[in-house]
Protein backbone atom coordinates (compact mmCIF):
# COMPACT_ATOMS: atom_id res chain seq x y z
CA UNK A 1 0.00 0.00 0.00
CA UNK A 2 2.65 2.82 0.94
CA UNK A 3 3.98 1.95 -3.32
CA UNK A 4 0.60 2.86 -4.39
CA UNK A 5 0.87 6.48 -5.10
CA UNK A 6 -2.06 8.54 -3.44
CA UNK A 7 -3.90 9.89 -6.52
CA UNK A 8 -4.20 6.52 -7.89
CA UNK A 9 -5.65 4.76 -4.35
CA UNK A 10 -8.22 7.90 -4.32
CA UNK A 11 -9.34 7.33 -7.87
CA UNK A 12 -9.69 3.17 -7.12
CA UNK A 13 -11.91 3.68 -3.23
CA UNK A 14 -13.44 6.06 -5.30
CA UNK A 15 -14.33 3.78 -8.41
CA UNK A 16 -15.21 0.98 -5.89
CA UNK A 17 -17.66 3.59 -3.92
CA UNK A 18 -19.40 4.34 -6.94
CA UNK A 19 -19.56 0.54 -8.09
CA UNK A 20 -21.27 -0.47 -4.64
CA UNK A 21 -23.33 2.29 -4.10
CA UNK A 22 -25.23 1.78 -7.79
CA UNK A 23 -25.32 -2.01 -7.64
CA UNK A 24 -27.35 -2.35 -4.53
CA UNK A 25 -30.89 -3.48 -5.25
CA UNK A 26 -32.27 -2.35 -1.98
CA UNK A 27 -36.10 -3.39 -1.43
CA UNK A 28 -37.02 -3.67 -5.27
CA UNK A 29 -38.52 -7.31 -5.33
CA UNK A 30 -39.01 -6.99 -8.58
CA UNK A 31 -35.14 -7.30 -8.92
CA UNK A 32 -34.06 -9.81 -10.34
CA UNK A 33 -30.60 -11.04 -12.14
CA UNK A 34 -30.59 -10.13 -15.69
CA UNK A 35 -27.69 -11.03 -17.11
CA UNK A 36 -26.69 -8.04 -19.93
CA UNK A 37 -29.99 -6.49 -19.84
CA UNK A 38 -29.68 -4.81 -17.00
CA UNK A 39 -32.27 -3.20 -14.23
CA UNK A 40 -33.08 -0.40 -16.40
CA UNK A 41 -32.45 3.41 -14.79
CA UNK A 42 -32.21 4.24 -11.51
CA UNK A 43 -33.99 7.04 -10.91
CA UNK A 44 -32.70 7.08 -6.94
CA UNK A 45 -28.94 8.32 -8.27
CA UNK A 46 -29.91 10.81 -10.80
CA UNK A 47 -31.10 14.33 -10.26
CA UNK A 48 -34.43 16.45 -10.29
CA UNK A 49 -33.55 17.18 -13.71
CA UNK A 50 -32.69 13.71 -14.71
CA UNK A 51 -35.92 12.55 -12.94
CA UNK A 52 -38.26 14.66 -14.80
CA UNK A 53 -36.14 13.60 -18.28
CA UNK A 54 -36.66 10.16 -17.19
CA UNK A 55 -40.54 10.90 -16.84
CA UNK A 56 -41.02 12.75 -19.80
CA UNK A 57 -39.02 10.03 -21.66
CA UNK A 58 -41.37 6.92 -19.79
CA UNK A 59 -44.62 9.31 -20.41
CA UNK A 60 -44.16 9.14 -23.71
CA UNK A 61 -43.32 5.80 -24.46
CA UNK A 62 -45.84 4.51 -22.28
CA UNK A 63 -48.33 7.03 -24.22
CA UNK A 64 -47.29 4.85 -27.42
CA UNK A 65 -47.06 1.68 -26.29
CA UNK A 66 -49.85 1.37 -24.01
CA UNK A 67 -52.57 1.64 -27.93
CA UNK A 68 -51.26 -1.28 -29.35
CA UNK A 69 -51.92 -3.39 -25.59
CA UNK A 70 -55.38 -5.29 -24.96
CA UNK A 71 -55.55 -3.04 -21.84
CA UNK A 72 -55.27 0.10 -23.40
CA UNK A 73 -58.75 0.77 -22.76
CA UNK A 74 -58.19 0.20 -18.96
CA UNK A 75 -55.15 2.68 -18.74
CA UNK A 76 -54.19 6.37 -18.64
CA UNK A 77 -50.92 7.90 -18.20
CA UNK A 78 -51.55 10.94 -15.54
CA UNK A 79 -48.66 12.78 -14.91
CA UNK A 80 -46.17 10.46 -12.93
CA UNK A 81 -48.31 7.53 -12.93
CA UNK A 82 -49.94 5.08 -15.06
CA UNK A 83 -53.51 4.73 -13.61
CA UNK A 84 -54.95 1.34 -13.99
CA UNK A 85 -58.47 0.56 -13.60
CA UNK A 86 -59.13 -2.99 -12.69
CA UNK A 87 -62.10 -4.77 -11.91
CA UNK A 88 -61.75 -4.96 -8.55
CA UNK A 89 -60.31 -1.75 -8.09
CA UNK A 90 -58.00 1.34 -9.22
CA UNK A 91 -54.37 1.16 -9.10
CA UNK A 92 -51.46 3.24 -9.56
CA UNK A 93 -47.87 2.45 -10.91
CA UNK A 94 -45.39 4.97 -10.63
CA UNK A 95 -43.62 5.46 -13.83
CA UNK A 96 -40.03 6.71 -12.99
CA UNK A 97 -39.40 3.51 -10.36
CA UNK A 98 -42.64 0.90 -10.49
CA UNK A 99 -43.72 1.31 -7.50
CA UNK A 100 -47.48 -0.50 -7.85
CA UNK A 101 -50.45 0.84 -5.55
CA UNK A 102 -54.13 -0.04 -4.69
CA UNK A 103 -56.14 3.06 -4.38
CA UNK A 104 -59.06 3.09 -1.67
CA UNK A 105 -61.05 5.56 -0.16
CA UNK A 106 -60.00 5.18 2.69
CA UNK A 107 -56.30 5.57 1.43
CA UNK A 108 -53.61 4.07 -0.48
CA UNK A 109 -51.80 0.12 0.19
CA UNK A 110 -48.71 -0.43 -1.36
CA UNK A 111 -48.80 -3.68 -3.28
CA UNK A 112 -46.10 -6.66 -3.98
CA UNK A 113 -46.30 -8.05 -7.03
CA UNK A 114 -45.30 -11.47 -7.22
CA UNK A 115 -41.91 -11.68 -9.90
CA UNK A 116 -43.81 -15.23 -11.39
CA UNK A 117 -47.19 -13.56 -11.81
CA UNK A 118 -45.03 -10.37 -14.16
CA UNK A 119 -42.93 -13.50 -15.46
CA UNK A 120 -46.36 -14.75 -16.65
CA UNK A 121 -47.82 -11.53 -18.69
CA UNK A 122 -47.23 -12.74 -22.47
CA UNK A 123 -46.22 -8.98 -23.96
CA UNK A 124 -46.41 -9.08 -27.91
CA UNK A 125 -43.67 -6.13 -28.34
CA UNK A 126 -43.16 -6.47 -31.58
CA UNK A 127 -45.30 -4.17 -32.90
CA UNK A 128 -43.07 -1.81 -30.68
CA UNK A 129 -40.71 0.20 -33.01
CA UNK A 130 -38.27 0.41 -29.96
CA UNK A 131 -36.63 -1.83 -27.65
CA UNK A 132 -37.59 -0.94 -24.05
CA UNK A 133 -35.94 -0.95 -20.87
CA UNK A 134 -36.50 -3.57 -18.58
CA UNK A 135 -37.87 -1.08 -15.96
CA UNK A 136 -40.84 -0.21 -18.49
CA UNK A 137 -41.29 -3.34 -19.71
CA UNK A 138 -41.83 -4.86 -15.83
CA UNK A 139 -44.44 -1.76 -15.77
CA UNK A 140 -45.98 -2.72 -18.48
CA UNK A 141 -46.33 -6.31 -16.69
CA UNK A 142 -47.43 -4.55 -13.80
CA UNK A 143 -50.24 -3.26 -15.47
CA UNK A 144 -51.52 -6.28 -17.36
CA UNK A 145 -51.81 -8.19 -14.13
CA UNK A 146 -53.70 -5.08 -12.39
CA UNK A 147 -55.86 -4.42 -15.52
CA UNK A 148 -56.99 -8.14 -15.39
CA UNK A 149 -57.08 -8.03 -11.61
CA UNK A 150 -60.03 -10.45 -11.31
CA UNK A 151 -57.60 -13.42 -12.88
CA UNK A 152 -55.27 -13.04 -10.10
CA UNK A 153 -54.50 -16.62 -8.67
CA UNK A 154 -51.49 -15.68 -6.54
CA UNK A 155 -52.43 -16.21 -2.99
CA UNK A 156 -49.95 -13.37 -1.54
CA UNK A 157 -51.19 -10.77 -3.97
CA UNK A 158 -55.22 -11.73 -3.33
CA UNK A 159 -54.44 -10.87 0.46
CA UNK A 160 -52.82 -7.77 -0.76
CA UNK A 161 -56.12 -6.76 -2.51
Amino acid sequence: MDEVPAIVYSEVMRDIDLFTSVSAVGHDESWFDQGDRGAGILPSRMNVKEVSGLLSLRREILSRVLPLTGIADRCKVDNAWLVVQGQLGIYRIEISWGLALRVRESGVDQLTIPQKLLDQVRLDLSAIPIELDNRTEMILRKAHVLANDWNIDASELIRQL
